[in-house]
């Protein structure tokens, strides 16, 4: 028969470890090494960068400093501690389980004693990572899993406000268009809709009027700062079909208010060459020339680089089947999932940091089934985790958005 067991509310050895590693670090930029990890963050961790210039001296018999001072800086990793917390009715959850072990097109029982502890946790195992990966770059305010009330700003919003990094915008002719309109159904008016396409993702800046994004009830969002997946519908006309941050939900997105004026920037098949171009010449050589190096672009930037490479393959053949290279001139271009829209990060990995903290009791895992203590026969389950990040050297940061 189906069996529960359940931890210790504390930290209890490797098999809690592996959980919160699993929640933690197994993020899709975590993976594949986009990130330095520093384990062990109890409290603020001091990041200490120092850089100073070298002076080629005349030779002499006594030393003679050259005279310069090292700049010292620091940056820091705050770890926040938040929690996922589940409870599930005893015997649903045996149901799911159940159905889960049957074979296809077949009446047959499970076999075999099956930990449903284990099964509990699997269930919510890859949305806490997507949702940790979200948090980890877009900070809480976009993340609409984060509901706890201490701050965690996020990579991305942290790189944009900070004073020294590199930032482009999307201001000119070729990646930006002047929307005359924005109606209550979501459709924008633009002198011409001839460089988008179906399925383009663009993104609203500068909005005069009072347009809220209501996908997910109540008053709404400002659609300021919103990115969507557009339909053209004439010459001059497109719709906001689904906000980019709605991809897993696939909701389609709805509006209250009017707007008479904003900005439309976007990069899609037609200008993603240039957009790349533009990039590349403007990377420092020394931070492109190393070898962790990468630039981050979210997918829909990777469809278009695709589908523009495709293109320009004239009397290619399998030029439109066969899978492209993501990289740009020898600069790898990384996938970013459940990111920012129409942005771009050129950074090294060893410039961006994550801090956590396995081996601690503010992370920790428990699985409960209740009818024991309190005659409820339902199964709770309390994921708690401790996380910050930060960079190191805002100089050497590439950020481009709109």
């Amino acid at each position: 028969m189906a069996q529960f067991t359940f931890t210790n509310n504390t930290y209890a050895g490797e098999a809690l470890a592996g959980f919160m590693a699993s929640t933690l670090l197994e993020a899709d930029s975590v993976k594949r090494g986009l990130l330095t990890v520093i384990n062990d963050v109890k409290a603020r961790k001091v990041i200490l960068d120092v850089d100073d210039d070298v002076v080629l001296q005349d030779p002499s018999g006594l030393f003679t400093d050259q005279g310069t001072t090292a700049a010292q800086h620091e940056s820091y990793l705050d770890p926040v501690v938040y929690e996922f917390m589940k409870q599930e009715q005893w015997d649903k959850l045996v149901q799911s389980w159940e159905t889960q072990q049957l074979k296809p097109g077949a009446f047959q029982d499970y076999e075999g004693v099956v930990d449903l502890s284990d099964f509990m946790v699997q269930r919510y195992l890859t949305k806490i990572q997507i949702a940790n990966e979200r948090l980890y770059w877009l900070g809480k305010g976009a993340t609409k899993e984060a509901a706890f009330t201490a701050p965690f700003t996020g990579l991305l919003p942290t790189i944009a406000a900070a004073s020294g990094v590199y930032k482009v915008g999307l201001g000119r002719a070729n990646t930006s268009m002047a929307a005359s309109a924005i109606s209550g159904t979501g459709q924008v008016t633009v002198s011409s809709t001839s460089t988008l396409k179906d399925g383009d993702v663009v993104t609203i800046t500068a909005v005069t009027g009072t347009s809220k994004d209501t996908t997910n009830g109540g008053a709404g969002i400002d659609v300021q700062g919103q990115s969507y997946f557009i339909q053209v519908a004439s010459a001059t006309t497109f719709k906001l079909v689904r906000n980019y941050n709605e991809v897993n939900t696939r909701r389609p997105a709805t509006f209250s208010g009017s707007s008479t004026a904003a900005t439309v920037s976007y990069i899609n098949s037609s200008n993603v060459l240039d957009v790349l171009t533009g990039i590349y010449a403007q990377l420092d050589p020394a931070d492109r020339s190393q070898e962790d190096f990468n630039l981050q672009i979210p997918l829909h930037v990777g469809y278009a680089y695709a589908q523009a490479q495709a293109d320009k393959a004239v009397n290619v053949l399998n030029a439109f089947t066969d899978p492209k290279k993501m990289d740009y001139l020898g600069v790898p271009l990384q996938l970013m999932n459940h990111w920012q829209a129409n942005t771009i990060l050129g950074a090294r990995s060893s410039n961006l940091f994550l801090g956590v903290d396995l081996l601690g009791d503010a992370s920790e895992l428990s699985t409960v089934y209740m009818k024991p203590y309190t005659n409820d026969n339902v199964v709770r389950m309390k994921a708690r985790m401790k996380a910050a990040v930060n960079y190191k050297f805002a100089n050497e940061l590439f950020y481009l958005s709109a």
